[in-house]
């Protein structure tokens, strides 16, 4: 295995960081689906949807303050108040192999392929805090992203993940339009029991810490 930063981010990432994205901490959810992800990510691997898909039912408020938090998945809880969700098992993503994710790009959840990236009010942001220095971001202990830690630019960002403007635009459109068609089929949803939690990229933002400006 090629050492160093020739590897890219993702795959030094959980080395530097202590785990990745794919690896949620104690009371963390891993990425939000739409049933676009589910039908997509049946079709090619031929799963049930309860071996990767979990269920986190939410009360109306909670509903909206996640709308109103992720600007992106607007209209996503208009027939429902449950939020699916990819299957952690032993502290990861099911589909987490020890060669990274299993699923191919064209699989994978839209919401996957955006990170660290997500629909903002106008344009887009980072899903996740920056804390400076990857030697910070490692003690924080919180969902962090090598890749951000790492860039000193938008631009440099979005180059460590080969992806442009452009790219990265034609992801948040089609992320709004599964929203906007969520859920189908409505059979999946579960009736509402428990309690919330927050996902990652949630509880990251809940988290005050110094951020370096990406510019």
């Amino acid at each position: 295995m090629t050492a160093g930063k020739d590897r890219s981010p993702c795959a030094r990432c959980a080395e530097a960081l202590g785990r990745s994205c794919c690896q949620p901490g104690p009371g963390e959810r891993l990425a939000t689906l739409t049933a676009t992800d589910v039908e997509r990510i049946q079709t090619v691997t031929g799963w049930r949807w309860k071996r990767f898909l979990e269920h986190e039912p939410l009360e109306a408020e909670e509903a909206l303050a996640y709308e109103a938090r992720r600007p992106g998945y607007r209209g996503y809880f208009r027939a429902t108040t449950v939020r699916w969700g990819l299957r952690a098992e032993r502290g990861a993503c099911v589909f987490l192999g020890k060669d990274g994710c299993a699923l191919s790009p064209a699989t994978r959840p839209t919401a996957c392929l955006l990170y660290p990236f997500e629909p903002g009010e106008h344009g887009w942001t980072l899903a996740v805090e920056r804390s400076g220095s990857v030697e910070l971001a490692a003690q924080s202990g919180e969902p962090r992203c090598l890749a951000a830690e790492e860039a000193r630019s938008r631009g440099a960002l979005l180059r460590g993940f080969t992806i442009d403007r452009e790219g990265l635009t034609a992801l948040i459109d089609r992320l709004r339009a599964e929203v906007q068609a969520h859920p189908q089929p409505v059979g999946f949803v579960k009736s509402r029991e428990g309690r919330s939690v927050p996902d990652a990229a949630d509880r990251a933002r809940s988290v005050r810490l110094p951020r370096a400006r990406l510019r």
